[in-house]
């Protein structure tokens, strides 16, 4: 730990005179004339304004469309009903039997009933939706698997 302590210092020390000597923060390149002052790191305005063009794409392309689609599933969600078909985020497809609170009751065939929160509604079933899910694939297909 000392060894590593001396060399510490022993750099640090150097550092220091070549700051003294040179009159800058750094030592100068090689090839610079002798009173240059080596390029700063730092963008300044250009590198704020960067920062902020980034930030407003950022809001325009991923926050803002993401706040639309929150706002409008909870309007959606607010306004369900008893006697709607809806269809949950995992896929499941339902009649509201009952809403209490924030938990709905779907039956997804006679006499089978589940409960699910008002959250995960996927989005409300149309007629072509219920046609869709009413027709057999393996009745289209001859010879079935």
């Amino acid at each position: 730990m000392d060894r590593i302590y001396d060399l510490f210092a022993t750099a640090h020390g150097l550092l220091a005179q070549v700051e003294t000597a040179t009159g800058a923060g750094t030592a100068p390149a090689a090839g610079a004339p002798a009173g240059a002052r080596p390029p700063s790191g730092c963008g300044g305005p250009e590198q704020l304004l960067f920062m902020l063009g980034m930030l407003v794409l950022f809001y325009f392309l991923l926050i803002r469309p993401q706040q639309k689609r929150a706002k409008t599933h909870k309007a959606m969600v607010e306004a369900l009903k008893r006697g709607d078909s809806v269809i949950t985020s995992s896929g499941i497809y339902g009649k509201i039997v009952s809403v209490d609170g924030t938990v709905l009751t779907i039956e997804i065939a006679k006499g089978t009933q589940i409960r699910i929160l008002k959250g995960y509604v996927g989005g409300v079933a149309t007629d072509q939706t219920a046609e869709d899910l009413n027709k057999n694939p393996q009745q289209q297909q001859p010879g079935g698997n």
